[in-house]
């Protein structure tokens, strides 16, 4: 995959930075995970891939290509992430749409294996429009969203009678995104018969409690440090907010919620056993920064540029998946 670097290095269109990015990258990593500008231009011009002119596919080859190296995503993940958004049983997208998004939802790490779960709880069984199940998708895969629970928390308001079928669909899915236990929500409802209270405590319950956000400080709280310190706004800052993550044994970072479909009934030991991840995204000036580093550099802001940035493999994965060629 890096023999051309030497004939790359002399074409004038690519730049110093991104080509010493390159090489370096091709030397850390393993062949099979580097992708060339050559092999990403030859997948955005072909009509079965974005189908872009051969100029717009070169200009951005070069500019992608160190890019979904360092974030670990070949052409081979390109082609299955874009079958999902093309295909018209799932989100349909356009050919532009395609273009314009393919790149930073593969660099940002969407599977599309839950984005073929997902979009079907929205579409069929809450009966959104197309365009509201396409957006709303991408954003709860993006937050880690369990389609089985939302499609729980949906049956279970919409039969409340205080609870209108368009708010029931609004709750499942705000619900949803924060993660929420069903089971626990109707108990809490059932004893108090008070929704907001009972949807607070499901939060608190939901994987026993494990879960943990990065706050804008940068620092990680559960759902109840998030409720006791925003108040009315704790919702919006805990889906807002990143969620923590720890290494498993195939040298891989997981939220709690992958933790426990990983391991299944060990997933709450090994969760306490496991190293916590320190977690890397590329920021806009090229260079890699964990969660400390984006709250130095971007402030306030940090969370929105965090959740677009494209993912990198955490510090510890990072230490077990570079190989020496």
């Amino acid at each position: 995959q890096c023999r051309r670097l030497q004939s790359l290095s002399q074409t004038p269109l690519l730049s110093t930075m991104a080509m010493a990015c390159f090489v370096a990258l091709c030397v850390l990593l393993p062949l099979s995970l580097a992708v060339t500008p050559e092999e990403l231009e030859s997948f955005l011009f072909s009509p079965s891939g974005l189908d872009m002119s051969r100029s717009d596919a070169h200009s951005l080859a070069e500019k992608q290509a160190p890019i979904l190296t360092q974030s670990m995503v070949t052409i081979t993940d390109l082609k299955n992430l874009q079958e999902v958004l093309y295909a018209p049983r799932y989100l349909d997208f356009s050919r532009s749409e395609l273009q314009a998004q393919l790149l930073p939802l593969a660099e940002q790490h969407l599977s599309p294996a839950d984005l073929k779960d997902m979009y079907p709880v929205l579409y069929d069984s809450l009966d959104l429009p197309k365009t509201t199940a396409k957006s709303t998708a991408l954003q709860l895969v993006r937050n880690k969203a369990e389609p089985a629970q939302i499609k729980a928390l949906y049956e279970l308001l919409k039969v409340m009678s205080s609870v209108s079928m368009q708010l029931a669909k609004t709750l499942a899915i705000e619900l949803g995104a924060a993660g929420c236990d069903p089971v626990a929500l109707k108990n809490s409802y059932q004893a108090s018969r008070d929704l907001t209270s009972a949807s607070k405590s499901a939060v608190r319950a939901n994987l026993n409690g494990e879960v943990k956000h990065y706050a804008k400080d940068g620092k990680v709280y559960t759902a109840s440090e998030f409720q006791s310190f925003y108040g009315e706004n704790w919702l919006l800052e805990w889906v807002a907010a990143p969620p923590e993550k720890k290494v498993a044994d195939d040298g891989k970072e997981y939220a709690a919620g992958e933790f426990r479909a990983y391991y299944a009934s060990s997933w709450e030991q090994k969760w306490h056993a496991s190293q916590t991840a320190t977690q890397m995204r590329l920021a806009e000036d090229g260079k890699a920064y964990s969660v400390s580093e984006f709250v130095e550099y971007y402030k306030d802001d940090w969370q929105g540029k965090w959740a677009q940035a494209p993912v990198l493999p955490c510090k510890e994965c990072r230490a077990k998946e570079q190989i020496v060629v």
